[in-house]
Protein backbone atom coordinates (compact mmCIF):
# COMPACT_ATOMS: atom_id res chain seq x y z
CA UNK A 1 0.00 0.00 0.00
CA UNK A 2 1.49 3.33 -0.96
CA UNK A 3 2.16 5.80 2.06
CA UNK A 4 -0.03 9.03 1.80
CA UNK A 5 1.73 12.11 2.07
CA UNK A 6 -0.63 14.48 3.93
CA UNK A 7 1.91 16.66 5.29
CA UNK A 8 1.48 19.18 2.72
CA UNK A 9 -2.64 19.44 2.64
CA UNK A 10 -2.49 19.64 6.12
CA UNK A 11 0.07 22.83 6.53
CA UNK A 12 -2.04 24.52 3.96
CA UNK A 13 -5.09 23.95 5.73
CA UNK A 14 -3.46 25.88 8.99
CA UNK A 15 -2.31 28.58 6.57
CA UNK A 16 -5.93 28.74 5.12
CA UNK A 17 -7.33 28.95 8.34
CA UNK A 18 -4.96 31.20 9.37
CA UNK A 19 -4.93 33.41 6.45
CA UNK A 20 -6.06 37.11 8.26
CA UNK A 21 -2.36 36.51 10.18
CA UNK A 22 -0.12 35.21 7.42
CA UNK A 23 1.51 38.59 8.32
CA UNK A 24 2.78 37.55 11.87
CA UNK A 25 2.74 33.82 11.54
CA UNK A 26 5.45 31.47 10.05
CA UNK A 27 4.95 27.98 8.89
CA UNK A 28 7.77 25.25 8.87
CA UNK A 29 6.55 21.92 7.48
CA UNK A 30 8.03 19.34 8.88
CA UNK A 31 10.85 21.70 10.97
CA UNK A 32 14.00 19.38 11.77
CA UNK A 33 15.18 19.60 15.05
CA UNK A 34 18.33 17.90 15.19
CA UNK A 35 21.05 16.81 12.57
CA UNK A 36 19.60 13.47 13.06
CA UNK A 37 15.76 12.71 11.29
CA UNK A 38 13.75 14.06 14.03
CA UNK A 39 11.42 16.05 13.11
CA UNK A 40 8.33 17.81 14.26
CA UNK A 41 5.20 18.09 11.90
CA UNK A 42 4.41 21.88 11.82
CA UNK A 43 6.31 24.34 13.81
CA UNK A 44 4.28 27.63 14.03
CA UNK A 45 6.04 30.82 15.00
CA UNK A 46 4.22 34.07 16.32
CA UNK A 47 6.30 36.84 14.80
CA UNK A 48 4.22 39.53 16.89
CA UNK A 49 3.43 38.91 20.56
CA UNK A 50 0.77 41.30 20.93
CA UNK A 51 -1.54 40.07 18.69
CA UNK A 52 -4.71 38.25 19.59
CA UNK A 53 -5.44 35.54 17.21
CA UNK A 54 -8.94 35.27 16.94
CA UNK A 55 -9.12 32.12 15.52
CA UNK A 56 -9.79 28.91 17.83
CA UNK A 57 -7.28 26.88 16.30
CA UNK A 58 -4.84 29.86 17.95
CA UNK A 59 -5.96 31.29 20.49
CA UNK A 60 -3.67 29.97 22.99
CA UNK A 61 -0.68 30.53 20.28
CA UNK A 62 2.66 31.31 22.18
CA UNK A 63 5.94 32.59 20.31
CA UNK A 64 6.48 28.85 18.63
CA UNK A 65 4.02 26.48 18.54
CA UNK A 66 4.14 22.90 17.75
CA UNK A 67 1.26 21.27 15.55
CA UNK A 68 1.43 17.25 15.34
CA UNK A 69 -1.40 15.19 12.98
CA UNK A 70 -3.15 12.43 13.95
CA UNK A 71 -4.50 10.17 11.27
CA UNK A 72 -8.26 8.93 11.82
CA UNK A 73 -6.42 5.86 12.96
CA UNK A 74 -4.44 7.14 15.71
CA UNK A 75 -5.25 7.03 18.92
CA UNK A 76 -4.87 10.31 20.80
CA UNK A 77 -3.55 9.19 24.22
CA UNK A 78 -2.22 11.27 27.33
CA UNK A 79 1.22 10.25 25.95
CA UNK A 80 1.04 11.36 22.56
CA UNK A 81 -0.58 14.67 23.31
CA UNK A 82 2.91 14.79 25.42
CA UNK A 83 5.03 13.63 22.64
CA UNK A 84 6.53 17.10 20.87
CA UNK A 85 7.73 18.01 24.63
CA UNK A 86 9.13 14.78 25.14
CA UNK A 87 11.06 14.79 22.32
CA UNK A 88 12.25 18.20 22.70
CA UNK A 89 13.10 17.53 26.31
CA UNK A 90 14.97 14.24 25.60
CA UNK A 91 17.15 16.01 23.58
CA UNK A 92 18.16 18.94 25.43
CA UNK A 93 16.24 21.25 22.61
CA UNK A 94 15.25 24.36 24.29
CA UNK A 95 13.49 26.81 21.58
CA UNK A 96 14.77 30.11 23.33
CA UNK A 97 16.72 29.18 26.36
CA UNK A 98 19.88 29.03 25.41
CA UNK A 99 19.09 29.32 21.38
CA UNK A 100 21.56 27.77 19.67
CA UNK A 101 19.43 28.85 16.16
CA UNK A 102 18.70 32.26 14.79
CA UNK A 103 16.36 31.23 12.63
CA UNK A 104 14.04 30.15 15.99
CA UNK A 105 15.22 33.26 18.11
CA UNK A 106 16.50 36.04 15.54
Amino acid sequence: MARISWHPAFVQALQHELIDYRDILSFESEHQLLTEPLRIDVLIIKKKKDIVIEKNIARIFRQFNIVEYKSPEDRVTIEAYHIPTIRLKRHEIALCEPCTSSRLCG
